[in-house]
């Protein structure tokens, strides 16, 4: 069985979801791997993944500045890592 580009952006755009927002190491691993692999994902997947991010980063921006125990992007060190992300991703050359 071979997976379409289809399957790819569901599978990119799905494990995105899951990951934003946790506070493991395994999430930094899973950023590593969107910077890494940013070129060969599916142009879908990366139009959502690039929205979903930067709206995920205003509202950790928010939760941080009404200091809210929990916050959009987890820790300092997650919300840290998806800005990183988002940095690589806005600017991929």
């Amino acid at each position: 069985m071979n997976l379409t580009e289809d399957d790819l952006s569901r599978l990119w755009i799905g494990a995105f979801r899951y990951y934003c927002g946790r506070m493991t190491i395994s999430t930094h691993s899973f950023c590593n791997s969107i910077i890494v692999n940013w070129s060969q994902i599916p142009d879908q997947a990366k139009e959502v993944i690039k929205r979903d991010l930067l709206e995920e980063i205003k509202r950790d921006d928010r939760d941080r500045e009404q200091n809210r125990e929990h916050k959009a992007l987890g820790h300092d060190i997650d919300s840290k890592m998806w800005r990183e992300v988002f940095a690589a991703i806005d600017n991929p050359n």
